[in-house]
């Protein structure tokens, strides 16, 4: 969380402030990523996004599957083999 309050001032800073506070944005945005919270927000979501697409592909596979059985138009598009 105190990353992404961090990025909001630093943005807000660097609006106001001209080139200068455009510096320090990406002075801050450099601190922030190399953080060990944002390392550890990073991996977390990864993990999650590819949890939820595998989860996702299985449910949308088995979708496919059900109407393919009362659609002939569905079962077009299941692969062969």
């Amino acid at each position: 969380m105190g990353v992404i309050i961090g990025v909001i001032v630093g943005y807000v800073m660097g609006t106001k402030s001209g080139d200068r506070g455009m510096e320090e944005l990406k002075d801050a945005w450099k601190t922030i990523r190399a953080s060990e919270e944002a390392k550890e927000i990073m991996a977390g979501g990864l993990s999650m996004a590819a949890s939820l697409i595998s989860r996702g592909g299985g449910l949308l596979a088995e979708r496919l599957q059900a109407a393919g059985s009362s659609s002939s138009s569905v079962t077009a598009l299941r692969p062969t083999g």
